[in-house]
């Protein structure tokens, strides 16, 4: 598969914005480039600008409650996997469906990356605790859920909140020009 370089996708965005080659297909067949692979670029720009069409030079590593958020976050919204790995600065959408594939079959542990180093033993609780008995895996991925699931709600009241007070907002200002 050919690299392209930015120079490159930037001219042919250019062109596709100014019409001047009549339209995705014939632009993309011009430069002898599949057009899903302008499509994409195209995407990139309008949702990021031309900084969004450089390539990720190193892999990035995401912790499984960030791939959790990320889940979540492409549900309650109702967003493909393309429009959440560019909201979230993901290389591709695809990683968001292998991660929500993993999350179906296995939970919050399909999540885990199996090349991480292992984190520290969470289990262990406080000295000054009644109950001195360590929560096992299924209490920790919920808990952990809980949690998340909680902090999306409370962003939601906080949306909704703003919302509504932008609505009242506008009402008051179209009483003002009516009266």
């Amino acid at each position: 598969m050919p690299k392209y370089t930015k120079e490159f996708k930037i001219s042919l965005v250019k062109e596709y914005i100014s019409g001047a080659y009549g339209g995705q297909c014939l632009l993309a067949n011009k430069h002898k480039i599949s057009e899903s692979t302008l499509r994409e670029w195209i995407f990139k720009y309008n949702y990021g600008g031309f900084n969004s069409l450089t390539k990720k030079q190193s892999k990035s590593k995401y912790t499984s409650e960030f791939k959790l958020s990320v889940i979540q976050y492409r549900q309650i919204n109702n967003l493909s996997y393309r429009e959440t790995a560019e909201y979230f600065d993901i290389s591709n959408g695809s990683v968001i469906c292998n991660w929500e594939r993993r999350y179906q079959q296995r939970g919050l542990s399909g999540l885990k990356d199996k090349r991480e180093r292992p984190k520290k033993d969470m289990t262990k609780l406080n000295k000054n605790s009644k109950d001195n008995t360590p929560i096992n895996e299924s209490e920790r991925e919920e808990l952990i859920r809980l949690r998340e699931e909680n902090r999306l709600l409370k962003m939601k009241i906080i949306y909704e909140k703003k919302l509504q007070a932008l609505l009242l907002e506008e009402e008051a200002e179209a009483r003002k020009r009516q009266r």
